[in-house]
């Protein structure tokens, strides 16, 4: 039985090792699977510790990392394939790479699986990629009718329906949004443009009132000179 331990902490020691310098690093390849002292494999690692290879997977991709955490996110859905978080954010680093087809394959069997939202939002998320905004916002909108209260999914939404000159609904998403994330600087600029280009140019100062006063200006010329 002390042995089973040992090696159960020999393995989480050198997936936390190997992993945390992953992220400082930049390393872009997965870890050789850990072996014990015996030299046989590890293992299987428990659901705590595939919750820990997730954390550290999504540090590397809030840093940037999104080719290194392509790299650990296939060693990790080998053991689980129909993984939701890890597909989701799988589909997420193949944006950032520029990799469109292979990340709406991703959000595709997602979709089939009725994983909502972040099947509908996904596809959005390629769409937009490709500039394809008409495609986009009925994928948005599916998304922000399955999370009404993400203020993200809300405000890519919105900007969707800016970029095709759907004002006055955009309006009322980016409202909602604002609501939600005051203090977002991209949300209130949004929110703006909305105003501005459906007739209401009064409220400007309002919706800007949160920012602070160094940066009104500046918002308030970028608003006024939008095209979409």
């Amino acid at each position: 039985m002390s042995a089973f331990v040992s090696s159960r902490n020999l393995w989480r020691g050198v997936a936390v090792a190997m992993l945390a310098t992953a992220v400082l690093g930049g390393c872009a390849r997965p870890p050789a699977p850990a072996r014990s002292v015996s030299g046989t494999a590890a293992p299987t690692p428990t659901p705590e510790e595939d919750q820990l290879y997730l954390a550290l997977i999504r540090g590397m991709a809030e840093q940037g990392q999104s080719q290194a955490a392509l790299a650990f996110l296939d060693d990790y859905l080998k053991r689980h394939p129909s993984d939701v978080e890890a597909l989701t954010l799988k589909g997420e680093a193949l944006l950032r790479t520029g990799q469109t087809d292979a990340a709406d394959q991703i959000y595709i069997q997602l979709d089939k699986r009725r994983i909502q939202p972040a099947a509908a939002f996904g596809l959005g998320q390629v769409r937009a990629q490709v500039g394809d905004w008409k495609g986009a916002v009925p994928q948005y909108a599916r998304a922000a009718q399955a999370a009404p209260t993400d203020a993200r999914v809300l405000n890519n939404y919105g900007f969707a329906l800016l970029k095709t000159e759907d004002y006055a609904k955009a309006y009322g998403v980016l409202a909602r949004a604002a609501q939600l994330s005051p203090d977002s600087r991209q949300i209130r600029t949004n929110f703006a443009i909305a105003a501005a280009n459906s007739g209401r140019d009064g409220e400007l100062n309002q919706i800007l009132a949160p920012l602070p006063e160094a940066e009104r200006g500046a918002v308030l010329t970028l608003v006024r000179s939008w095209k979409p």
